[in-house]
This record gives structure tokens, C-alpha cells and sequence, in this order.
């Protein structure tokens, strides 16, 4: 999609405005970023989109220039799946393709589950429903100690605390895969990573919920992200009813370090779609 005209604008979301950009002609296909990193997350995957899309990618609350509440101290998945359905309606987008990042993928299938109308089907990358394995807490856990120690050592325990998250997250190679431009960002969104921190675990489908969700969804985990995370990718793929798994030659961070797979998984579920039941 190099070279199509970007359109900039904001909309209303649930009580927010929400910055977003828009490019190409076609199916919607809305990207929602994960935590740390905003919209800039999607920029290799914008140039290897082959299908006829609409693309919208947009901040979510507190991340670049939309807007959070203050004060804004924590998120729900659901608060954020509002801000996403109601950007879909006030750009009439529906029904559109939801792709989402880490939580992003959460607030993807929150759309599906509840706001069905608006959402033809999922792309769900590295999606954080730790619930599915026994190790989930403890990887919570180590995630929370390792950023609160390098907030409270750090001059800027904002930036000390976005940098134990991507280390943590995605390993040393995030700071040289976003590039220093999105670093700074990750670094900046202070209240944004707080308020997500709460609001991942704030997830709860039961395993009926997940099997009873009858949309197309493809989910993509890299094969050199962490243990839990490629064990939760290919329990929700074995949940999910009509769901596809794909494996990409990548970390954590997917979108960054292998867009052709995100992009192949957003072309095969587009003819899945298509084709219907």
C-alpha cells in the first residue's frame, strides 16, 4: 500500500477522541495496536498489504494524540473495545477486519464477542489470554516485578518502566526493531502502559465463551516468542471453532519483524470471509 494518500483525522470514541489515519480503498480493516507501542506498531505491515483495503490504525486511549481521561490510572478490555466500536461506527466501517496486537488482540475478540455486527473477522497476533496456561500468573507476575524495580531505579521511571516492558516482553532486539523514533514513544506513553497493565488481566472469557465465538480468526504467535505466550496462541487456535494458526519466523514483536506473515494471515482470512460458511 506504499504510496496511497494517508487521511488524518480524529473520532468520537467511548468519551475520548481518538487519533487515527486512513489509507486505501476497500474492505475496513482496522489495526489496533498493543501496549507500549501506538499506531506506529503497523508501519512494515502498511507496505506488504496486497488485498483491497480500507486501513484504518488508530491510538488507543492516552497513546500519541488521543485522548484518556484525568485522571487515567487503569483501562478495562471492554472500555477499550468500546473506543474501537465506536470508531468503527463513526467511520462507517462496518463490518470490518479487526487485526490486534497483544492486547489489541484482546480488544479484537471482545469486538467479536460482543459487538458481532461490526466485525466480519480477526487477525489475533501474539494474543495475551494468559488465563489458558497454569504458568499464565507467574508470567504476569515476573512482567509487573520487572517493571515496577526498573521504574523505581530509573531517572524517568516512565521511561525505565516502558523499557523492562518491551526487555521483557520482546527482548533486548525490541529497541533495535522499533528504532529509536518508537522507543521514545513507548517511553512517553507513560500513562498508557499503566492504565494497560490493568487492564489486560481484566479479560475473562471461559473456555464455553471462546468455543461458542463462531467467526473466522486467524492467530499468528512467533516462533521465538516466549514459551507461555506460543502455548496460549495454540490453545485459543484449538478453542476458536473456526479459527487458523500460523507460526511467523519472529519474536514478541510479529508486526515489526515479520509484516509478510501478518499480512498473508490478513489476505487468507479476507477469502475466508468472502467465502463465507
Amino acid at each position: 500500500m506504499t504510496g496511497r494518500a494517508v487521511r488524518a483525522g480524529t473520532v468520537e470514541g467511548a468519551g475520548v477522541s481518538l487519533a487515527y489515519t486512513e489509507q486505501g480503498e476497500g474492505e475496513p480493516l482496522v489495526l489496533v495496536h498493543g501496549t507500549a507501542v501506538g499506531s506506529g506498531l503497523w508501519r512494515e505491515l502498511l507496505g506488504r498489504l496486497e488485498h483491497g483495503w480500507r486501513v484504518i490504525a488508530y491510538d488507543r486511549r492516552a497513546y500519541g494524540d488521543s485522548e484518556a481521561p484525568d485522571p487515567y490510572r487503569g483501562s478495562t478490555v471492554a472500555e477499550q473495545a468500546e473506543d474501537a466500536a465506536a470508531l468503527i461506527a463513526g467511520l462507517d466501517a462496518a463490518p470490518a477486519v479487526v487485526c490486534g496486537h497483544e492486547l489489541g488482540a484482546l480488544v479484537a475478540l471482545d469486538l467479536l464477542w460482543r459487538h458481532r455486527e461490526l466485525v466480519r473477522g480477526a487477525v489475533l497476533v501474539e494474543p495475551p489470554v494468559l488465563a489458558l496456561s497454569i504458568e499464565g500468573p507467574a508470567v504476569v507476575s515476573s512482567l509487573r516485578e520487572a517493571i515496577e524495580t526498573e521504574a523505581r531505579e530509573a531517572d524517568d521511571p516512565a521511561a525505565g518502566a516502558a523499557d523492562a516492558y518491551l526487555r521483557e516482553s520482546a527482548s533486548e532486539a525490541a529497541f533495535d526493531l522499533l528504532g529509536a523514533g518508537r522507543t521514545a514513544g513507548a517511553r512517553a506513553a507513560g500513562r498508557a502502559l499503566a492504565a494497560d497493565l490493568v487492564a489486560a488481566p481484566t479479560y475473562a472469557f471461559g473456555l464455553r465463551d471462546l468455543r461458542a465465538l463462531d467467526a473466522p480468526v486467524a492467530v499468528v504467535t512467533g516462533e521465538r516468542s516466549g514459551r507461555v505466550r506460543r502455548e496460549v496462541a495454540h490453545a485459543l487456535a484449538e478453542l476458536l471453532p473456526d479459527a487458523s494458526l500460523d507460526e511467523a519466523d519472529a519474536g514478541h514483536l510479529v508486526p515489526v519483524e515479520a509484516p509478510d506473515a501478518v499480512a498473508r494471515a490478513l489476505g487468507e482470512l479476507a477469502r475466508r470471509c468472502a467465502a463465507g460458511p
